[in-house]
């Protein structure tokens, strides 16, 4: 992570005060030193206290650092429930606490992104200062996305600066840094286990929007990793630590299924059809037979309501080792 933009809004809040009711999780499968390296940060940059640091472990993996374990709270499965259940797990584990109003739910790789370092003071800051709003604010994404009316399909929102607050409101979000409320999670609205991996957080977004709740995009992050939400800035960020994304065709076949079960809860009946060309524009553009056979099982599984994990589909390498002088002081 790196240091951004900062912003007024957190002016005359202290810091404990502002993050005294945050905790954070950190969900993690196969990728010990990605999750190390975000657990540190959020220690050591965003200075949240141990017992405030939640690490979910999905079925496989942990941290790089035995004593960095022994210092955050462990969460640990004992199999791989896909990004939504590992993080309805973090978030059941987060809001056990009474005094906890927010939940800052961070991906394992998310500090492969160029995020304002440190960031989540100044968006509590943000949020404070926004006071009572129409709707009640059920989260703020670093990074968010809008239906653009052909079916499942979403675009990158990049804001141009403007906002007072800068707080822009989006449909969906991909999980990397999202702040949740506990509104949200007091509503009965928690990511559902039965998506597994795949559009999981498109559903999770979408059902908090339909429970009557805002979500945000925190706008400073969103214009610095603008250039890393596209294809090609994802797989130049991810490359050296883990599987890029073209690397992977399993997700091909969660992505392909999924898309049906988007349009089904979330969409319209022409939904359908738009999955349908876009499946079979992804076929043509598909990197090999592995992936042209994955995103066709994906769509027939889609058609008939299939859902839950695949066992044919799933993670083989979490991460790359990225040697010795890579490695942070405290895993040496």
């Amino acid at each position: 992570m790196t240091v951004g933009e900062g912003s007024d809004a957190a002016i005359g809040h202290d810091h404990d005060t502002l993050l005294d009711d945050v905790t954070a999780v950190v969900l993690t499968h196969m990728r010990p030193g990605l999750a190390g390296d975000v657990t540190r940060s959020l220690l050591e940059v965003e200075l949240l206290p141990p017992d405030r640091v939640v690490v979910v472990v999905n079925g496989v993996g942990g941290l790089d650092d035995h004593n960095l374990e022994s210092r955050v709270r462990m969460v640990r499965l004992d199999r791989n429930t896909g990004p939504a259940g590992g993080f309805r797990a973090g978030l059941i584990e987060a809001f056990s606490d009474p005094r906890i109003q927010w939940a800052y739910l961070c991906e394992d790789d998310v500090g492969l992104f160029s995020l304002p370092s440190p960031r989540l003071a100044d968006v509590m800051g943000r949020i404070t200062a926004q006071g009572p709003t129409r709707r009640p604010l059920g989260a703020v994404a670093a990074y968010g996305r809008s239906f653009v009316g052909r079916g499942a399909h979403t675009v990158n929102v990049v804001p141009p600066p403007g906002s007072p607050l800068d707080l822009t409101p989006v449909d969906v979000a991909c999980w990397g840094a999202t702040v949740v409320s506990r509104a949200v999670f007091e509503a009965g609205v928690l990511p559902d286990p039965e998506w597994f991996f795949g559009l999981e957080d498109v559903d999770f977004f979408c059902r908090i929007r339909e429970a009557g709740f805002d979500v945000l995009m925190d706008d400073m992050a969103a214009r610095q990793v603008a250039s890393q939400q596209t294809s090609a800035g994802r797989e130049a960020a991810h490359r050296d630590r883990r599987p890029t994304d073209a690397a992977e065709a399993w997700r091909a076949y969660y992505h392909a299924r999924n898309s049906f079960a988007v349009a089904r809860r979330h969409g319209r009946p022409n939904w359908l059809a738009w999955n349908l060309v876009y499946s079979a524009r992804h076929l043509q553009k598909a990197r090999g037979r592995t992936e042209r056979v994955a995103i066709a099982r994906g769509f027939w599984d889609g058609l008939w309501g299939r859902m839950g994990e695949n066992p044919r589909y799933g993670r083989r390498v979490g991460e790359f080792d990225p040697g010795p002088e890579a490695a942070p002081p405290a895993a040496r």
